[in-house]
């Protein structure tokens, strides 16, 4: 039986070693430069709040985008969802996306999920600062 067990023991070990090589860090590329975006409007609500901002967003021109927050239980978390445009030339690209923000003070930083209609996807990190009325956006490679 210990015979049987250490066979066995040795037929794993190989696929337990190589189980970890994959658990590699994520490495995110920019798809873009930062974009520094101006926020436009804000429409406070009893459990949310939508915001709307307007800036060159590079590779997809003028951006114009939505955010709609949905106050989480703490009251520091928001569930976002939203869509952007880009206006390059005669050419439109439109986003939606979906994630999750959490507010530290007067900073709220949200990490997206964008599905882009070239097929494209993004993680978009945004952080918003209420006291300057600037949104600051990083575009990172998906797909």
């Amino acid at each position: 039986m210990r015979v049987f067990f250490l066979a066995a023991m040795a037929l794993l070990a190989p696929q337990v070693a190589v189980a970890g090589h994959h658990e590699q860090a994520l490495k995110l590329v920019k798809r873009q430069a930062d974009a520094l975006m101006t926020v436009t409007s804000i429409n406070l609500g009893d459990n949310g709040t939508t915001i709307t901002a307007a800036g060159d967003m590079g590779e997809y021109g003028k951006g114009y985008t939505t955010y709609k927050l949905t106050r989480g239980a703490d009251g520091a978390s928001a569930k976002v969802i939203g869509q952007g445009r880009g206006v390059s030339d005669n050419e439109v690209a439109t986003g939606d996306f979906v994630g999750h923000g959490y507010r530290e003070g007067a900073v709220l930083t949200v990490r997206n999920t964008v599905q882009i209609n070239d097929g494209s996807q993004n993680l978009d990190v945004i952080t918003f600062d209420a006291a300057h009325n600037e949104l600051l956006l990083r575009a990172y490679i998906l797909k």
